[in-house]
């Protein structure tokens, strides 16, 4: 009975194929007498035949319900449990099916979790490289300061080191004088007895031969012999190794004799090679002659040409005599107009001689004629002396009223020093409370290359000055050239200052002109093709005013693509909060990106997920209609699997924020209703149920049957069911002949097709399908 219920919906079935029987086997390529006694009941086929047959079916439109597919399978059992050889390998064949269908399960199953895990891993690399940037931010950061603590633990060890081995030498050399003092009062009381005895022996020649001494021949010669005698003398006695006679000769000479004369002495010496015992002489020749003498005595030598004993006697007057000597000395040589001199000596002065001597001569000479000379002995300290030196003569200039000096001094000091030693300047003179000192050295640093501003600015933030590196460089984007300003920025990237950089550039968008600001991008496209990444930078960086800012500058000056990759860039790679805060503020002041046509325009160009961060950016703002046009481009227009990806993106990126992501679809589902009819709505339903989207759908069936009453729940019932075919109806069971008009019935199961009627066949039929 099993057998022959089976072999007739089987006969039904392949009926509705509408193929023949040797037309069929060709096709799947059996043999057809198999293929009829299949049909005949002669032979159970496998059930591999069986859902051919059923695939084939559902090929050309006319499926069968899940509800006949079952019942054929449990009739196919029947019989094969009948057909007892072939039992166990059908329970075989079921558990396989069952087998299968579980191992198909678990794939889609896995489908879902791979792509789970793809979503995952995009976040964790996104979330990564973030980290990653930070790292190296810190690690860039850190290496600069690590280079300069190595730099200074360096020199730090060298000094340790040296102070070591200098602390040996003392050490050594102690035990060296020692001993050597022992033998120096040995080889005194040796000399006493040499000389009492040489004294004894001179007497006893004197009387003997009544010849005078060679020092009383020396003196006779000092007394009366002329310039060229002097000289001849001189050289006799260096020929005979008597260098230190000879250079008291000259000494002694130098000290009683005119000035003319003493001048013309060293000449003559310097001309014939002798120039040691002459230079042996000026310290003492400073020492002994009035400063007058010595003003005429450096104007002869300028006059003679004696340049490098001139600068002997200026460098022995400023290591011996006193202040007011020097003050002195060069008011003499400013009377015999070696203004040259005067400025040689008063910048060696203030360069080597303590500060308080410094102080006490600016103050003697200041109120002369050579007071005017003064700045250039000032310029000389500012370059030698010590960052501490030059704050403490700009605390005794001001003190003493000397403002202009004090000017010249800081002027000079920050024309010539580092940016760190300028740095300790302003420091040292904020710490003792001369402000506008500090003032006017920071201002006057300021107007040095870009290349100092860069070093000004690090040594700045080294100790810890953040406010005034940041208004170094917001009074250069103010006031430097367009070009200086692209340079900077460049000379800022490239010693790792990247946010510098970008706050220089915003700075110079926010207080330039737009034809100063536009050329301040071009030479920064043109030098050394910064232009893209110092805007990508700054929109990653920057706070929402300063992006939007920049946005603004850059759209004005008419460069869309740049003004483009501000947007975009803010909008991808910032949270949707800054986001928000951007765009708001963009539509306050009545950007054209913001207008309808463009955001039409963008949200039909964008994909589904940049869709997504937009729509949460304009809810985050709260702009309704530009979000509103953004979900009409972005949404309504798409297809359904691109409306699926942008509100899986949307649920993503608002995990934290669930109320907002709500509120777009709110406002999503209400572009759909005022856009789309019932069928597409209805579509879009089953669309989102087969994409796990079951509360979007669910809110979408809920207004749109409140929107369109029964029109849409009849819509949506026929997209449900369009595609179900009926066991019981005639276009499932009966077909049309290729030829005439005329309905074949195929006959029922039991084989009664001539006994029973149409209607007791197919209530049958329908208590089977709903049995199975």
């Amino acid at each position: 009975m099993e057998k022959r219920a089976f072999v007739e919906d089987l006969r039904m079935v392949f009926c509705s194929l509408g193929a023949g029987v040797r037309r069929y086997a060709a096709r799947r390529h059996l043999d057809a007498s198999t293929l009829t006694r299949y049909l005949k009941g002669d032979r159970i086929p496998q059930w591999d035949f069986v859902a051919t047959l059923i695939a084939d079916l559902r090929e050309i439109g006319s499926p069968i319900t899940v509800e006949a597919e079952q019942r054929i399978r449990e009739l196919h059992r029947e019989a094969l449990r009948s057909n007892k050889p072939a039992s166990k390998k059908q329970k075989l064949e079921d558990q396989l099916a069952a087998a299968d269908e579980e191992a198909r399960r678990k794939r889609a199953h896995a489908q879902v979790l791979e792509e789970a895990l793809l979503d995952r891993v995009q976040r964790l690399t996104h979330v990564e490289a973030r980290c990653h940037g930070l790292v190296v931010e810190l690690e860039q950061q850190t290496l600069a300061h690590q280079a300069e603590v190595d730099v200074w633990q360096g020199e730090y060890e060298d000094l340790g080191r040296e102070c070591d081995e200098l602390q040996q030498e003392i050490n050594d050399l102690k035990e060296v004088l020692a001993v050597t003092q022992a033998e120096l009062i040995a080889a005194e009381n040796h000399c006493h007895m040499l000389e009492s005895q040489l004294e004894t022996v001179q007497g006893l020649w004197q009387e003997a031969v009544g010849a005078s001494s060679l020092m009383a021949a020396l003196e006779a010669t000092d007394r009366s012999a002329s310039v060229p005698e002097l000289v001849t003398v001189v050289s006799d006695l260096e020929l005979r190794t008597q260098r230190a006679m000879a250079s008291e000769l000259v000494t002694s000479v130098s000290k009683s004799r005119p000035v003319a004369e003493v001048a013309a002495l060293l000449a003559g010496l310097d001309g014939a090679g002798l120039g040691a015992h002459a230079k042996a002489a000026l310290p003492v020749l400073v020492l002994t002659r009035t400063i007058s003498d010595l003003g005429s005595l450096t104007a002869e030598l300028d006059r003679l040409g004696l340049v490098e004993c001139a600068a002997e006697v200026l460098q022995a007057a400023v290591e011996l005599h006193t202040a007011q000597d020097v003050v002195a000395f060069a008011s003499a040589l400013e009377l015999n107009r070696l203004t040259e001199h005067v400025v040689v000596l008063l910048g060696a002065f203030c360069a080597t001689r303590p500060v308080p001597d410094v102080l006490e001569a600016v103050t003697a000479l200041a109120p002369t004629s050579v007071g005017g000379l003064l700045t250039q002995g000032l310029r000389s300290a500012a370059v030698e002396r010590s960052a501490s030196d030059i704050v403490e003569l700009s605390r005794g200039l001001g003190a003493a009223g000397w403002g202009s000096l004090t000017d010249e001094l800081q002027a000079a000091a920050v024309a010539a020093r580092p940016a760190t030693d300028v740095t300790e300047i302003i420091e040292s003179l904020s710490r003792h409370g001369l402000l506008q000192d500090a003032d006017f050295v920071f201002d006057s640093a300021q107007s040095r290359s870009t290349g100092h501003l860069v070093a000004l600015v690090s040594a700045l933030r080294m100790v810890r000055n953040h406010v005034a590196a940041a208004a170094v460089l917001q009074r250069a984007a103010r006031t430097r050239r367009p070009g200086d300003i692209a340079g900077l920025i460049n000379d800022l990237h490239a010693t790792g200052n990247q946010k510098l950089a970008c706050d220089v550039l915003i700075e110079a968008a926010a207080s330039r002109s737009p034809q100063d600001f536009l050329a301040v991008l071009g030479a920064l496209d043109e030098g050394h093709r910064e232009l893209d990444w110092v805007l990508n930078h700054a929109a990653r960086t920057s706070s929402a005013n300063d992006a939007a800012l920049l946005f603004r500058a850059v759209d004005g000056v008419a460069l869309a693509e740049q003004a483009e990759l501000v947007l975009t860039c803010t909008l991808k790679e910032r949270p949707t909060g800054h986001a928000g805060h951007f765009l708001s503020i963009l539509h306050r002041s009545g950007t054209a990106a913001l207008e309808e046509r463009a955001l039409l325009a963008r949200a039909r160009a964008m994909p589904p997920t940049a869709v997504a961060s937009l729509a949460l950016a304009l809810a985050s703002a709260d702009l309704d209609e530009q979000l509103d046009v953004v979900l009409r481009g972005g949404g309504a227009e798409r297809e359904a699997a691109e409306i699926a990806i942008m509100l899986r993106q949307m649920e993503r990126a608002d995990s934290q924020n669930a109320p907002m992501s709500g509120r777009i679809f709110d406002r999503l589902v209400c572009v759909f209703l005022a856009l789309w009819q019932v069928e597409d709505l209805a579509r879009l339903v089953l669309d989102l149920q087969a994409a796990s989207l079951s509360l979007h759908a669910a809110t979408l069936v809920q207004r749109a049957s409140a929107h369109h009453k029964g029109a849409f729940t009849s819509s949506l019932h026929r997209e449900r069911t369009k595609n179900e075919q009926k066991v019981l109806s005639t276009r499932f069971w009966r077909r049309e002949r290729a030829g005439g008009g005329r309905s074949v019935r195929i006959p029922p199961a039991g084989g009664t097709s001539a006994e029973a009627g149409p209607g007791e066949n197919r209530r049958g039929r329908h208590r089977r399908t709903q049995g199975s």
